[in-house]
């Protein structure tokens, strides 16, 4: 995040060079943007993702400095939504017929054994997504933003070293 680098280019047009720095580092610039895109995430993230069908919860569980980090959950899919969303009408109108017709058929567990075989697909695709996404539009913003997506059993060593990266620069 570079938003420090931002805010002084900002001040330094309107109060010059030192004057802008200072100011960038007088307001801990990389707190506050970090504060504002954490707050714009977690709710815009669920928002989109919900008028695509996938219900989903976005969750700020650590921030210092310039770092942020999300626990993103997946609560569930709307299966013809998301087909509709992804491929278009028509192929969400031939979605719908076949969860039509596995309910007149009583095929056990229809949707829900859908949905549970989707569910780890959209997943691993979004993952790929938001690494994507949300470094360009903050790059639209004049952020430097990298963004890092990983399951849970790889987070603590990432973490970690973030950390210690941080702390040391």
């Amino acid at each position: 995040l570079n938003a420090s680098e931002v805010v002084q280019e900002g001040a330094s047009a309107k109060m010059g060079g030192f004057l802008g720095r200072m100011a960038a580092v007088a307001i801990d610039a990389d707190a506050k943007v970090s504060e504002q895109i954490a707050t714009q995430l977690s709710t815009e993230i669920p928002k989109t993702t919900g008028e695509m069908g996938l219900d989903m919860t976005v969750k700020t569980v650590f921030k210092q400095g310039p770092m942020i980090v999300f626990k993103i959950t997946i609560n569930g899919a709307e299966p013809v939504k998301l087909i509709t969303s992804a491929k278009g009408e028509e192929a969400g109108a031939h979605f719908e017929n076949i969860i039509a017709a596995m309910d007149v058929l009583g095929v056990e567990g229809g949707v829900k054994n859908i949905e549970s075989k989707m569910l780890p697909e959209i997943k691993k695709t979004l993952m790929e997504k938001l690494v994507e996404k949300i470094p360009a539009q903050m790059a639209e913003k004049g952020l430097k933003v990298e963004c890092t997506s990983m399951n849970p059993a790889e987070e603590a060593n990432f973490f970690f070293d973030s950390l210690e990266a941080l702390a040391s620069a």
